[in-house]
């Protein structure tokens, strides 16, 4: 049987994931806040929904990539969510960055409902969901794995199964987002005193890129930090402290001291205080600069 899919959220990643579903011949319908998002959907035969709830009525796997915990939450249980539907999808996949205490109680909701509700949260650059080439960290029932597995394939090169308990996927993408913004943090310290002692970044880049750190994570963030071309980067700086919160407030309760985390949260801070909510998260590269006595 054809699968029909919903999609809501198209923002810089949603919008290449729903093309790749659609690409891949399922059926897709979406949703957005501003409906001229949906427009390279709906050229291309998709159909549009003018709320969540009507989407949940014309879809069996509905998708959802959205910015926070408040966003989740309103497009699943507002006055025109999901579960205010008469009609329901089988399975509601949350690609979403959330609190792992957010995955819990929604999928107790959606189990309410007779729905699945999987967190498969995505690693990768907007360039990367545009490939179909992200990576997802998945976390639900068994049999709902199984059945969203095709759609999941079609935005992905590689899925991660973290087991039956949504909330195990929040955690560790908040985790993935730590060691990522880890690994910025320390190639921006090295950079700014390899750059003083008079070494450019430029050539650091090419050295440990084609050694020590030939990652994908560090292929894609440090040109920015080179260059210094924060503003069309892909991952918003304020994006980045939201999730830094809430791995904060996951290793308090289960105290876990993180030094680390705490340093990477004050640097977010005092960028966002500077004006660069809007910035690539990498853009704390300025920071460092700006306090060895560097033109940011």
């Amino acid at each position: 049987m054809e699968i029909r899919v919903g999609f809501i959220g198209l923002g810089n990643m949603g919008l290449p994931m729903a093309k790749n579903i659609l690409k891949a011949g399922f059926p897709l319908s979406a949703y957005n806040r501003t409906k001229e998002k949906a427009a390279p959907l709906l050229e291309r035969g998709g159909k549009w929904a003018a709320s969540p709830a009507e989407l949940a009525a014309q879809c069996d796997i509905l998708v959802s990539m959205v910015a926070n915990d408040d966003a989740l939450n309103e497009i699943v249980d507002g006055p025109s969510g999901i579960l205010r539907s008469s009609k329901m999808p089988s399975i509601h996949i949350s690609m979403s960055t959330v609190s792992p205490d957010l995955s819990t109680s929604l999928e107790k909701k959606h189990q309410e409902k007779g729905i699945a509700f999987l967190a498969a949260p995505v690693t990768g650059r907007p360039e990367r969901a545009q490939e179909g080439a992200l990576w997802i960290f998945l976390a639900g029932d068994p049999k709902a794995k199984k059945t969203a597995s095709p759609i999941l394939e079609a935005m992905s090169t590689k899925v991660f199964d973290l087991g039956e308990r949504p909330s195990q996927a929040s955690l560790f993408k908040l985790c993935n987002n730590f060691m990522i913004l880890g690994l910025i943090e320390n190639f921006s310290e090295a950079a700014t005193m390899l750059e003083k002692g008079g070494i450019s970044t430029t050539t650091a880049s090419e050295i440990w890129g084609s050694s020590l750190f030939d990652a994908i994570a560090f292929h894609s963030y440090v040109p920015m930090i080179c260059k210094r071309n924060f503003a069309d980067g892909g991952f918003a700086l304020n994006l980045g402290l939201k999730d830094m919160r809430l791995l904060q407030a996951c290793a308090d309760r289960a105290q876990v001291p993180m030094p680390v985390l705490s340093e990477l949260h004050e640097k977010l801070l005092a960028s966002m205080n500077l004006g660069r909510e809007k910035y690539d998260w990498s853009a704390i590269a300025l920071l460092t600069r700006e306090l060895a006595g560097l033109k940011p």
